[in-house]
């Protein structure tokens, strides 16, 4: 959003609204980790906040704008976890990092695996979060899976990474429900083994 105007306070009217942009962001984010996505409205965000509805309208059309930044954040940190594990690690180990890095990330913060594991009950959420699963596919399937043998000319790799991260990605939610009964190093191993199972057939 671009803002004009003078300054106050020592901050220019730009710095001013990234500042109440992050506090809304920030609220959120609380709010989500002690209640989940659904009982989340404009007037409890800008309570936790200490802001007035002016100023959240001014930084977010709709509650649902928020939820999209919220999502964006979580979705974009997720996908430098994995380009750190892409561009460092040897190709045999990049699967189990990457999943050791998302993994890891949603266990250790309560507004992420909140907002993870109810985003598919949110029709927009939804949309962000299977985006996040096609790019997180296609890259996977171009930089990080290792793949044996020749490709099937009748199998697409492509959307076999698809079902694989597709099927992580329900896996992960069940087990941050408290559905599946393990730890987190034993899902990662898991997954880890069932991916790599798989690159050797496709």
């Amino acid at each position: 959003m671009s803002v004009v105007g003078r300054s106050y306070g020592g901050l220019s009217a730009e710095e001013r609204s990234q500042s109440r942009r992050d506090r809304l962001l920030v609220a959120a984010r609380a709010l989500i980790a002690e209640s989940g996505v659904a009982p989340l409205t404009v007037d409890v965000v800008c309570q936790r906040a200490n802001l007035s509805k002016k100023y959240f309208y001014s930084e977010f059309a709709t509650k649902d704008d928020l939820l999209d930044a919220c999502a964006e954040d979580l979705f974009t940190r997720l996908w430098a976890a994995m380009e750190e594990v892409l561009a460092t690690a040897p190709l045999k180990d990049r699967i189990n990092g990457a999943l050791r890095a998302v993994v890891h990330m949603l266990a250790s913060n309560p507004a992420d695996a909140r907002l993870y594991m109810e985003s598919p009950g949110f029709p927009r959420l939804r949309e962000r979060q299977q985006r996040a699963v096609r790019e997180f596919s296609e890259h996977m399937a171009a930089h990080g899976v290792p793949f044996t043998g020749r490709p099937k000319p009748s199998i697409d790799r492509v959307l076999a990474t698809r079902a694989l991260v597709a099927g992580t990605t329900e896996l992960i939610i069940g087990w941050l429900h408290g559905d599946i009964d393990t730890d987190e190093d034993r899902l990662v191993a898991t997954l880890t083994a069932t991916a790599l199972g798989a690159t050797t057939t496709i």
